[in-house]
């Protein structure tokens, strides 16, 4: 299995071993795309909540994990594509890539399966309004209701060091979600060098002037489904895994099968979708689980790709990955 390389310092000793100092951080194309497809701004699925508009999106932002990356034995690169991109191409790439992997560390390494993008929140019951660059891209929520702040970012080529500043300069722009303090503000760095690696930092502190927001947590939650809920309700495709229901999709252009728990369909139905953000989650799925070629997550997806996703294949660069 392709590991990521990635450094983590400032964090609290409680958290553990694993977030300080260096290690590897295994991962599949299962995880790469679950993180890409559950991570960034609300789409046109959100706004139209329409199973047409989420299938688009999730085939964009799948296709832009098969086309820009390829696998090592063991580690994850840049494709001949990506390489290939003007400057302009690149630095879009390489944002989306940093969001991804915010969205693997934040699951694997800060048990908060939930990202938002700030454009879903509120500044002191009003609109939020950004100061430039200078806040933060994504807000966390873990099982326990707790509240983290990322600022993520994505560099084509080796590790900068301005960057990883601002990220973190970034983190501190926000002082309080819904009245609470976060728990942890972490900048985040994606970078190749030639592999992709992750630098982790959590500066702890934030600024005089920083702002508080309001998150409304049903819409929310809700938004982070849309998706998901959108294109698998109504499916016959239904199996149980793990002893759950779930609900599968499959999307033949990308080779991609979204399943969602249909507890979560049922939390739709009847307005309580903050439920699932408790303690049944918390027993449930502590970890990653795999059911052959199909990998079920913490927050209630599902994601099974077909033989197009192969290490064989991905080895390949992406124009020689038929046949």
């Amino acid at each position: 299995m392709p590991c990521i390389p990635y450094t983590a310092k400032n964090f609290k000793p409680h958290l553990g071993s694993l977030l300080n100092g260096s290690h590897v951080l295994t991962a599949t194309w299962e995880e790469l795309v679950w993180s890409a497809v559950t991570v960034g701004k609300p789409g046109v699925a959100e706004l139209f909540t329409h199973g047409w508009y989420s299938l688009s999106d999730a085939i964009v932002r799948s296709h832009t994990v098969y086309a820009n990356l390829r696998q090592t034995p063991s580690r994850f690169e840049k494709s001949a594509l990506y390489d290939s991109l003007d400057p302009t191409e690149k630095g879009a790439t390489s944002y989306f890539v940093g969001m991804m992997v915010a969205k693997l560390i934040a699951a694997r390494l800060l048990d908060t399966p939930w990202l938002f993008h700030l454009s879903r929140f509120k500044k002191d019951g009003g609109k939020l309004t950004l100061n430039g660059n200078s806040q933060p891209d994504l807000i966390g929520l873990n099982n326990r209701r707790d509240w983290i702040v990322i600022e993520a970012k994505g560099r084509t080529n080796g590790f900068s060091s301005d960057a990883h500043t601002k990220a973190k300069d970034q983190t501190r722009k926000l002082r309080r979600i819904n009245g609470q303090f976060p728990t942890l503000r972490v900048g985040i760095q994606a970078y190749f060098s030639p592999s992709l690696e992750i630098m982790i930092d959590d500066p702890e502190e934030f600024d005089e002037d920083a702002v508080d927001v309001i998150a409304e947590q049903i819409d929310l939650m809700s938004g982070y489904y849309s998706f998901a809920h959108s294109v698998t309700k109504g499916s016959n495709d239904v199996r149980l895994i793990h002893g759950r229901q779930f609900a599968f999709h499959h999307i033949e252009d990308i080779g991609l099968t979204i399943g969602l728990d249909r507890r979560i369909h049922q939390s739709f139905d009847q307005g309580n979708i903050l439920g699932i953000v408790g303690e049944q989650w918390k027993a449930d799925l502590p970890t990653v689980l795999k059911d052959g070629a199909l990998v079920t997550f913490p927050d209630g997806l599902a994601i099974q790709l077909d033989d197009r996703w192969t290490k064989i294949r991905m080895c390949r660069q992406p124009g020689m990955r038929n046949g």
